[in-house]
């Protein structure tokens, strides 16, 4: 497992809030900026407006030229001009070519100034006077032209406040809200990370559900999940625990019978004795075992039982009957005569495997059964008990690896037995009867005359 050092969930959910605040913020900013400027340009311009119209109609019908007063908003210049744009008068000292010693300074070019020939109307224009930006409204009365203005350095300042003003906000919220992400992720991920304490506690030795209080959220379904895990981990672990005692146990039978077999060839030996069939048993013995300590190896790293050394073989000569043979007191019925190919090692080891199961359930070789059975495509071998049966919830598991039956034995010789018929291209099925016995029946097709000649 490849563990990569970085911030943590908290800290990447706490920076995520935080810039998704801080973006938010900033557009916000950025739109507060344009439109509160805008609204105080568009606002002072309605206000020049208003008072350019109010002056008009006071100067209205007038012919003499006359100062115009203080305008209502106030902070304000009024300049007069004549139809041909040129200054008349102004409230300002600074703009009025009465006062001496000055030079008169107008505001909007005259071309701007000479549009406005019709009464009533009014002109906005926005520049710039001695370097110092102005807005400006026109309205024209009888033979004079009404110029209000105002310089909007006030407009930058406050923009310029506003914007310094919106940062430190964007800033300050940013800051707030990380906090607050900051306690609130933490408070979030606080039921993974008890979960995830509860969860390292756990061990091969100590293999329990985690105990969850909480509601059926994102956390509770993960709890049931990890579980789920954890109860098909210990059932795994438990059946595997099992499986090794068992395991054990049914390798140290066939030592046990090996060792009593060189025993007794050793003093028949010694006697002078024929120990041919000694011998023979202890070699059966030792590649019975070889076979099981192979299976149980492919076994375990899921592999199927493949090694094959096909034969023409006699089901009932070749593979009952000597497995009946094992197991004194087995009745055997059927004929010889049938031929087909396979593995006669295999497939005694898969009829020894039902037969030790009939024989471990019943307790009695006489309630055991071989049958062989024809037809025309097939044999059909058989293996029935009069034992207890098998429940019904139990026999679509009893095939699976590791399965261990009421019956005991290591959950080992069924899979082992169903993987040789599926590689013999042929089915292993049972049929059960609580307190009426068993039987497994296994399906092996027959070969043609034709496959025969061809084989011989």
């Amino acid at each position: 497992m490849v563990v990569r050092n970085g911030p943590s969930l908290r800290w990447r959910i706490t920076t995520l809030t935080a810039l998704v605040v801080a973006l938010f913020s900033l557009i916000t900013a950025v739109i507060s900026f344009f439109v509160t400027e805008s609204s105080l340009r568009s606002d002072l311009q309605e206000d020049l407006r208003a008072d350019a119209l109010r002056i008009a109609k006071r100067y209205k019908g007038e012919i003499v030229i006359v100062r115009p007063p203080q305008a209502p908003t106030g902070g304000i210049t009024v300049q007069l001009y004549d139809v041909l744009g040129n200054l008349l008068a102004a409230n300002d000292p600074e703009f009025d070519p009465t006062v001496s010693n000055l030079s008169p300074i107008a505001i909007p070019p005259k071309s701007v100034v000479k549009v406005l020939e019709s009464e009533n109307a009014v002109k906005d224009w926005r520049g710039e006077l001695a370097g110092r930006p102005v807005q400006v409204a026109l309205a024209a009365a009888d033979l004079v032209i009404i110029a209000v203005f105002v310089p909007t350095e006030y407009i930058s300042e406050a923009r310029n406040s506003l914007a310094w003003s919106l940062l430190l906000t964007a800033l300050g919220i940013t800051v707030a809200s990380g906090i607050i992400a900051y306690f609130l992720s933490r408070a979030a991920m606080r039921p993974i990370t008890q979960l995830a304490n509860r969860a390292a506690q756990l061990s091969p030795e100590k293999l329990s559900p985690i105990d969850y209080k909480g509601p059926s959220d994102e956390v509770g379904q993960l709890t049931a999940v990890l579980n789920n895990l954890i109860v098909r981990l210990r059932t795994s672990m438990d059946a595997q625990r099992s499986f090794l005692a068992e395991t054990s146990h049914e390798l140290r039978t066939p030592l046990t019978s090996l060792q009593g077999f060189l025993e007794r060839a050793s003093r028949r030996h010694e006697s002078g004795q024929n120990i041919n069939r000694d011998l023979d048993d202890a070699k059966r013995i030792s590649q019975t075992m070889s076979r099981l300590v192979a299976d149980l190896l492919q076994l375990s790293r899921g592999e199927l039982v493949q090694e094959l050394v096909p034969h023409l073989v006699d089901p009932y000569s070749d593979i009952l009957q000597p497995v009946c043979e094992e197991f004194s007191g087995v009745r055997l019925t059927g004929e010889e005569g049938e031929t087909i190919v396979g593995d006669p090692e295999r497939l005694k080891q898969l009829v020894r495997n039902l037969v030790a199961n009939a024989v471990r359930a019943t307790g009695n070789t006489n309630k055991v059964e071989l049958r062989l059975r024809t037809a025309e495509d097939a044999v059909y071998l058989e293996v029935a008990d009069e034992g207890p049966g098998i429940p019904e919830e139990m026999l679509p598991h009893i095939f699976d690896k590791f399965y261990k039956g009421a019956g005991g034995g290591a959950g080992l010789g069924l899979a082992i037995a169903k993987q040789i018929a599926e590689v013999h291209q042929g089915t292993l099925t049972v049929e059960s009867e609580v307190g009426k016995g068993s039987t497994f029946r296994l399906m092996l097709p027959v070969l043609s005359i034709e496959e025969s000649q061809e084989l011989v």
